[in-house]
């Protein structure tokens, strides 16, 4: 018989460990990280026994409690209430109907669903194409129209007119060259030559079409992306609707192609380091076939369609392009290599090259990765690899860009252009000098096109093999032979590898659908247990939601295939271990259901780890330095080096890194600039690109200069100590006010045109540089980025619950509670984390409320305050804030009701949480919008975000108020040329230069890198769909700021203390007032001493005393008066 206090492990020593260790979670992660397999299995054993025994002892305590029971009066209610965490009978025959029967939600919406409820369709070779210039009618802006100029009115006119055009023009530059593209670029047999620019995101065009044939077709569009000034986007999506409805969701927002190029060459500056080029879009027509971008499927997406006649909707989101045609189509199959491979007499007929490249010493054609043609996405730029001396070119101490790649080329469909010529018809050969380093154990796939077409089938999957080193790859057939494609002399040729997902896409298309399940799995069983379930009682989960066993048991059978195939791929069993660990938990819950409650967590991170997993194995890194083209009489170069080489190498980088600057970026003189930036070395080089190429050669500045520095804080210690910069960017908190306190400023309201300059920020940005110094107010900087809170919410969960749309008030979330906290659905909202905080976060719920009814944080001079209200009159001139008025007290007790009445969490991760749904209601800066974007594609098209919940006014209006943070731009009193430095700031924050730093950092960063700039009209040109644009907009019109002084860090420090008294007091009030008993989870002999002594004593009058001591202590302790106390006692102290 197991002895609930002791087990023994199988360690070489039979090490004696107490059993309650295993029970708590932490405890047991810590154990799993150190032990085998074996051993793990051997432990989750040992917690289900003693789960076991929890139950059979959870049933015999009922029935005790039960027959106790009757000898209960009316009058010892609270006790019973008390006991019921040990009753598990009333349990036991209990449905849940909302949670059984689960349907997992979202996966109705899959491509993988809609794909595998059509997958044995015909694939009809009949093209059905559709011309743009064809719609039949549309909308724009909730205006609608036909296609047919004789029957709108003149207001449907004015409106579509900015938003659709119809281009008849065919031959020319740019979009009206659609004649010689088709003829040249495209297999469509046309004289249809007109196009529409489509021009708004809020316009919708329906087209109608016949299908002659039913089954599965792909989609292939032609457009034409707009750049420049007439377009803000650096994407380009659509919606797609059949026959009124999206096929699948990923339909509701496809990108299409974009390609970009370096602006220039790579060039070099005064120190001889490499200048990285700017990213521009390259402009001309694309045929595209509509497919995934997750890194899930290998083909263009299908589209089931019956036969007889559709409609086919688009709708603008990113939407800024002309549009030739939309036709359905299936691709012919791609023939082997041996049905086109050449003759061994044509590969030697095939003229030896005569020219040599000097970079490598050889007789092929020689590419430099770096600098490609175009390429699919702005963020596959140049960079470089300095570890060995190898790459081309290097050198051991200057940067210089060698090559293209590394961890941003790796998303599905990424491709990258090379342009070249060939001296002589005939059969060549490909070589890539390669690196892929980042997935250990697994395959980096490309798909090489020549010309925009796959040669063959060998050729539409390469493989690039796991190494830490460089190594050449060229093309080989199964027989090991290299693969030879027959180009022609003369013409430019184009060679583009494309990132696709390969073998591994397959099995995380299942794995998506599983993680997906088991998501929704975790939430249904937290909606029953809560995330803290008792380990006393009984949920009987496989009862509530039935099935639930048998749906693990398909899902660990699915895991371990999975698993097989990752292993069969990688010829590895650990990189796919955290598969395993999750079947590990599932089949102890189908095993001993039971146990289920206490191993949710341990599900929830297993989950956590599988996306994780997931969402770096998914992509397809890979690193190029060059490439060679050759025929079969050259040979390639050797990738490899020397010893003495490396040594020499590694030698003078070593000494060199002593002399080296790495952070002045630009070069300096007397009378230049001295600009500090902090930020990274990335996004401060596209900061001193901008100086260099805007600023410094712009002649409007009469030859003003600029030097850039790199330089992470100690902004105010360097200019104490008289070594500070003249002008600083990007400072935030509440560094510009103590620096303005200190007198080390320069007050731009002195300059004539300030007003007007503030202008494009909003409407109270200026309030967080502001400073008074007893005589005046003036400003000390200006705004350069900004962010405010936002409410994300998942709209999945929402709709499961029965809310079509998000609450708009508080008052409506407050409405909410009770649905969301009977599931185990928690709400996040941003509370301070660090107690001496020196401002106020952007988003504090206290300081939301209070600007929503009305109230300033401060009096309006900062200096006195009026207490007649409270009778405070001694202390006088004393405290700056408005905290003691009975509207203030109101709003801290709304705030802290929050934590006290409905318990929401003070700390939490919100982007994991966000992604369970967990907590499918979140307050968060708005660029929390990149985060999920790009991190969390397995809820795409599964939440949303709105303006955060506001406050209703008398008038019926809703108070959407909310503060913001950010940072700035600060001229020091040390410059010696004021009037230049003002024109550098404004010329930093000007739209202009904030729109081009914007896509600069978002071509550099990606979607995730998208600049927060408090410039207005900049963010409305930034990357933002318009439906996007208009929910932060109408968010930053609401923003109302709270000033910064000096002593912010003691008022935000006692507003911190006065919640945590009058919420961490409300704890243990239970044992402080003996209103009940009390012990530590794990405690077994003192949990079973006080459920035994409830059981003795039901219906005695020591358990009616404590009932009623309990009563008149929460009286006493929680009530509203109460907490006032507390919170005024603190504020006081101000």
């Amino acid at each position: 018989m197991l002895n609930l206090r002791t087990e023994k492990f199988p360690f070489t020593t039979q090490t004696t460990i107490c059993t309650d260790k295993f029970l708590n979670s932490s405890k047991l992660a810590y154990f799993r990280l150190n032990i085998n397999e074996t051993t793990e299995r051997w432990i989750i054993t040992v917690a289900t026994k003693v789960s076991r025994m929890k139950r059979t002892l959870a049933g015999i305590l009922s029935c005790a409690t039960l027959v106790s029971s009757l000898s209960l009066t009316s009058t010892a209610v609270s006790a019973e209430a008390t006991t019921d965490t040990s009753a598990g009978q009333s349990e036991e025959s209990t449905t849940d109907s909302s949670v059984s029967g689960i349907t997992i939600t979202g996966m109705e919406g899959k491509y993988s669903t809609y794909y595998n409820s059509h997958k044995d369709a015909a694939k009809p070779k009949k093209e059905i194409t559709i011309y743009a210039t064809d719609y039949k009618e549309g909308t724009i802006d909730g205006t609608s129209f036909v296609n047919n100029v004789s029957e709108m009115t003149a207001e449907q006119a004015a409106v579509i007119a900015p938003a659709v055009e119809e281009i008849t023009q065919k031959s020319g530059d740019g979009y009206n060259g659609i004649k010689a593209f088709l003829a040249e670029d495209t297999d469509l047999k046309t004289d249809h030559y007109s196009t529409i620019k489509w021009k708004s995101d809020k316009l919708t065009l329906t087209y109608e079409f016949n299908v002659e044939e039913t089954g599965l077709y792909n989609l292939e569009t032609i457009y034409y992306p707009i750049e420049g000034n007439e377009s803000k986007n650096t994407v380009l999506d659509i919606g797609l609707k059949i026959d009124g409805e999206y096929p699948f969701t990923a339909a509701q927002d496809i990108t299409l192609d974009r390609y970009w190029k370096d602006e220039g060459e790579i060039t070099r500056d005064s120190k001889d380091n490499d200048l990285r080029p700017g990213q521009v879009t390259y402009d001309c027509w694309i045929k595209y076939p509509i497919k995934d971008k997750e890194g899930l499927y290998n083909e263009p997406y299908y589209f089931y369609l019956e036969k007889g006649k559709h409609t086919m909707t688009l709708e603008g989101i990113r939407t800024y392009g002309v549009f030739h045609s939309f036709t359905f189509k299936n691709y012919d199959e791609l023939v082997s290599y041996d049905s086109i491979k050449p003759t061994d007499d044509q590969l030697q007929n095939t003229p030896a090259l005569s020219s040599k490249n000097e970079e490598l010493g050889t007789n092929t054609i020689f590419l430099q990765a770096e600098e490609s043609a175009y390429k699919t996405a702005s963020t596959l730029y140049a960079t470089y690899d300095r570890t060995t001396y190898m790459t081309n070119p290097n050198h051991p101490t200057k940067q210089r860009y060698n090559t293209i790649g590394q961890a941003t080329w790796s998303k599905a469909t990424q491709a990258i252009t090379y342009k070249f010529k060939v001296e002589n018809d005939g059969y060549y050969r490909f070589n890539f000098k390669a690196r892929q380093n980042q997935m250990r154990g697994f395959f980096s796939n490309r798909r090489i096109y020549i010309d925009g077409k796959v040669p063959c089938k060998e050729l539409d999957d390469v493989k690039f093999i796991y190494s830490p080193d460089w190594y050449n790859l060229t093309p080989q057939d199964e027989n090991g032979n290299d693969i030879y494609v027959y180009l022609t002399a003369g013409e430019e040729h184009e060679l583009t590898l494309e990132a696709i997902p390969g073998s591994i896409g397959e099995v995380m298309q299942r794995l998506d659908d599983l993680v997906l399940e088991l998501n929704q799995y975790y939430r249904r069983i937290l909606m029953i247990t809560g995330p803290d379930p008792d380990e006393y009682k009984d949920y009987f989960v496989e009862r509530k939601i039935p099935g639930i066993q048998d749906a693990f048991r398909r899902i660990v059978d699915s895991l371990r295939a999975e698993k097989a195939s990752i292993e069969s791929l990688t010829k590895k069993g650990s990189e796919a271990a955290a598969l395993e660990t999750m079947c590990i938990y599932l089949e102890r819950c189908i095993k001993s259901p039971e146990d289920i409650p206490i191993m949710a967590s341990s599900i929830k991170d297993s989950i956590s780890s599988i996306s994780a997993w997931m969402r770096d194995y998914r992509g397809q890194p890979l690193e190029l330095d060059y490439i060679e083209v050759a025929t079969c009489h050259e040979d390639f170069a050797s990738p490899y080096g020397n010893f003495f080489g490396e040594l020499a190498f590694g030698f003078n980088a070593f000494i060199g890194s002593f002399f080296e600057d790495y952070t002045n970026l630009s070069d300096s003189s007397a009378t230049s600039l001295d600009v500090w930036v902090s930020l990274a070395r990335d996004q401060a080089t596209v900061v001193k690109n901008l100086v260099d190429n805007k600023f410094n050669s712009n002649p409007d500045y009469n030859g003003t200069q600029a030097s850039v520095n790199l330089v992470q804080g100690s902004v105010l210690e360097a200019t104490l100590a008289g070594k500070g910069p003249e002008i600083a960017l990007f400072i935030g908190g509440d560094f510009p006010i103590q620096l303005a306190a200190r007198g080390l400023l320069v007050d731009m309201t002195q300059f004539k045109d300030y007003e007007a300059v503030t202008k494009r920020f909003a409407k109270d940005a200026m309030t967080l540089y502001e400073y008074n110094d007893g005589v005046s107010t003036g400003v000390y900087g200006l705004p350069v980025s900004q962010t405010f809170p936002m409410l994300f919410y998942r709209t999945d969960v929402l709709k499961e619950l029965g809310y079509e749309n998000p609450p708009e008030t508080w008052d409506q979330l407050t409405d909410m509670l009770p649905t969301l906290q009977r599931k185990y659905l928690d709400v996040g909202l941003i509370l301070p984390q660090n107690v001496s905080s020196n401002t106020f976060d952007s988003g504090n719920t206290f300081i939301m409320l209070m600007l929503q009814t009305g109230q300033n944080i401060y009096n309006e001079d900062l200096y006195t305050t009026d207490y007649n209200s409270m009778k405070t009159t001694d202390i006088k001139n004393v405290n700056l804030t408005n905290f003691m008025t009975q509207d203030s007290i109101r709003v801290f007790e709304q705030w802290t009701k929050f934590y006290t009445v409905f318990s929401f969490d003070q700390t939490f991760d919100a982007f994991s949480r966000f992604r369970t749904g967990e907590m499918p209601l979140v307050v968060q800066p708005y660029t929390f919008y990149n985060q999920l974007s790009v991190a969390a594609p397995e809820i795409k098209g599964l939440w949303d975000f709105t303006l955060v919940p506001g406050t209703k006014q008398a008038d019926g209006t809703i108070n959407h108020a909310a503060n913001s943070a950010g940072s700035g731009a600060v001229i020091f009193n040390k410059v010696s040329n004021q009037a230049a430095a003002w024109d550098f700031v404004k010329w930093f924050t000007s739209t202009d230069i904030q729109v081009d730093y914007g896509k600069q950092i978002e071509a550099l960063m990606g979607p995730m890198g998208r600049f927060d700039t408090a410039n207005v009209e900049a963010l409305e040109q930034l990357p933002w769909s318009t439906a996007e644009y208009e929910k932060i907009s109408s968010q930053q019109s609401y923003l109302r700021e709270v000033p910064i002084i000096p002593a912010s860090y003691a008022v935000t420090r006692h507003i911190n203390n006065a919640f945590r008294m009058v919420v961490n007091d409300a704890r243990c009030i239970i044992e402080d007032t003996k209103g009940g008993l009390c012990c530590e989870p794990g405690e077994y002999d003192k949990v079973e001493k006080n459920i035994r002594w409830f059981i003795d004593n039901a219906g005695s009058g020591e358990l009616k005393a404590m009932g009623a001591r309990s009563r008149e202590n929460l009286e006493k302790n929680l009530t509203r008066n109460v907490s006032v106390q507390k919170y005024a006692e603190e504020i006081l102290k101000l």
